[in-house]
């Protein structure tokens, strides 16, 4: 393996680091959105939306994401045609934000609603019997709690969102692997052990800065309990 090739072609594949940034940030913002309003509304077992809810959910943890991303990008533009509007000059990115968030979301879901189950009942009952709305119950009381539960396997869930980021390139979009593409195919096709290996070290490095923050807000809500009892 060339060492030399790989850290001569970091600062390259640096420079799409900020799109692929970007696109995971927004879709992280938008599955932890989703992921809460499905998780509440499966709560609440409503007959027509429960059953709704769960296929929406079954099927996204049961299909690869990849489908998910090419539907997106193909689909959704095919379906909003008769209507005259379009994704944007942006395109990839939105099909791109709308896949990522839609599958992620569903496995979000499915962290956040047995982490509210956990809470006690009392406490939920005790907020009730002091008046608080629902906005302020779940803020003050709930959330607080359903974070130290859910943590670490939403971690898990971020970080492989986090992977899913490097399908992008296969609908146009130059991030990390899209660069790294244009570098093997401008090498004829060498150097694809060393390219792949230097993407591979910038996943690792970023998935570790996440599971470090984890680790860090795991251990400041177990010295708050801790101070609390």
């Amino acid at each position: 393996m060339d060492f030399g090739f790989i850290i001569n072609i970091l600062p390259t594949l640096l420079k799409t680091l900020p799109l692929t940034l970007f696109v995971f940030v927004l879709a992280l913002v938008g599955s932890l959105l989703l992921a809460v309003i499905v998780a509440s509304l499966q709560l609440k077992e409503i007959p027509i939306v429960d059953p709704l809810l769960r296929i929406y959910s079954s099927f996204m943890r049961s299909t690869p994401g990849i489908i998910h991303l090419f539907v997106a990008y193909y689909g959704i533009p095919f379906i909003l045609r008769p209507f005259h509007i379009s994704l944007g000059t942006n395109s990839q990115v939105t099909a791109a934000i709308i896949a990522l968030v839609a599958y992620n979301g569903a496995f979000m879901a499915e962290i956040i609603r047995p982490a509210y189950l956990a809470v006690g009942q009392d406490q939920k009952e005790a907020a009730l019997s002091l008046g608080m709305t629902a906005w302020q119950r779940n803020w003050r009381i709930i959330f607080p709690q359903i974070i130290p539960i859910a943590l670490p396997s939403l971690t898990t869930a971020v970080i492989d969102l986090l992977k899913d980021t490097s399908l992008l390139f296969l609908i146009g979009l130059v991030d990390l692997m899209g660069q790294a593409e244009i570098i093997i195919a401008n090498n004829y096709g060498l150097y694809q052990v060393e390219v792949y290996f230097a993407i591979a070290l910038i996943y690792w490095a970023m998935s570790s800065l996440l599971i470090l923050i984890s680790k860090l807000l795991e251990n400041r809500y177990a010295m708050i309990w801790r101070r609390e009892d």
